[in-house]
């Protein structure tokens, strides 16, 4: 692990630039909105005779990628004769995978070190003369800066603090609205078809090499999947996850435990409580990790970004958030389960919904 990635792991130092951040967005809205002309509210006469449109979304969270990955969709379905370009980052680019965009661009955190970089980066936005951009979130600066320097004929973005910096504005949702619903406020107002969730799309052959995986690791299906991880605040304790696998273990139920690359540590101390009916999951790339997870009948899970994957992939997940902040990022499926600081046997609780599992508690009993 390089000693940058190390500091960008390091929860102190998280939040620290989550803090400097907020302090230069404050600034820079200010000085954005002083003196200038409001935008005007889109209308679908945006698209009309439009032939290249850029997406604008450069943040690193899986969840936030695969939420905006939503509007492709919704452009593909409504529009296909629109050629959809995509601006995100390095670690989220494999996520828009055999997704119908003519052109992918990532930034990189190394750019800051570089800017040489970001500035042949617009160079390249600039040949490819979109009619429109949308910066599909106004809460990245350096996408703000995409936006601005693409060169366009318009520009989209948000009904908020960065508004008058744009040619044309969607209507924002209300601060307690939900996080999947961003998507659908950018599509209502181009009149485009959009569903308020993640999208994701595997292929025949990740599919496949998931099932060998899962088929190697187990001769029998997994009844669960349990993913191990988090950001800062929203972890959950090493020992809430020893004692959920010891639980499983009693109640006679398969389960695979999946972990990220920052809870690779914490292996040693999973693998003890696997048991006689748990299987610890191995690194694995990316894409094939969602390919397993849309194996699994239901995944366990906190506010995470395979939380938001196994919803894009349709896998019903029993979410345990840990922070009133995480509510807004929740599935509202009909086969989801959302529980707050929950006790163990809470969950446990909720798993015999699970036609499988209650055959296995039953069993056990």
């Amino acid at each position: 692990m390089s000693i940058l990635t190390s500091i960008r792991r390091n929860s102190r130092m998280r939040r620290l630039g989550r803090w400097l951040e907020k302090r230069s967005k404050a600034w820079l809205y200010r000085w954005v909105s002083a003196g200038t002309s409001p935008a005007k509210p889109a209308t679908p006469e945006l698209l009309r005779g439009a032939r290249r449109i850029l997406l604008v979304r450069p943040n690193f969270r899986l969840g936030n990628a695969l939420i905006s990955a939503r509007l492709i969709k919704a452009f593909a379905d409504g529009h296909p004769d629109i050629e959809i370009d995509f601006i995100g980052t390095d670690t989220t680019a494999v996520l828009l995978n055999n997704m119908p965009l003519t052109h992918q661009f990532s930034l990189q955190r190394s750019m800051l070190l570089r800017p040489w970089q970001l500035f042949h980066l617009w160079r390249s936005l600039q040949h490819r003369h979109y009619d429109l951009v949308i910066q599909v979130a106004d809460t990245s600066l350096t996408g703000w800066l995409c936006t601005k320097m693409s060169g366009a004929r318009h520009t989209l973005g948000a009904q908020g603090r960065l508004a008058t910096s744009y040619d044309w504005v969607y209507e924002t949702a209300t601060e307690d609205a939900h996080a999947y619903d961003v998507t659908t406020y950018i599509a209502k107002a181009l009149q485009l078809p959009c569903e308020a969730k993640p999208w994701m799309v595997i292929s025949e052959d990740e599919q496949h090499q998931a099932q060998k995986l899962l088929q190697q690791l187990s001769a029998q299906p997994f009844d669960v999947g349990v993913f191990v991880g988090g950001h800062l605040d929203k972890r959950l304790p090493l020992v809430f996850w020893q004692s959920l696998m010891s639980q499983l273990n009693t109640l006679q139920t398969r389960f695979i435990v999946l972990v990220g690359p920052e809870e690779e540590t914490l292996r040693p101390h999973l693998e003890a409580y696997t048991g006689d009916y748990g299987t610890l999951a191995p690194c694995m790339p990316l894409r094939i990790f969602a390919a397993c997870l849309k194996e699994l009948p239901r995944l366990i899970t906190p506010d995470t970004g395979p939380m938001h994957m196994a919803v894009a992939l349709d896998v019903p997940v029993t979410v345990i958030l840990n922070i009133e902040g995480s509510m807004k990022f929740a599935p509202h499926g009909p086969h989801d389960t959302v529980l707050f600081q929950p006790a163990l046997h809470e969950i446990v609780l909720t798993l015999t919904a699970d036609s499988v599992l209650t055959e296995a508690m039953t069993h056990a009993a």
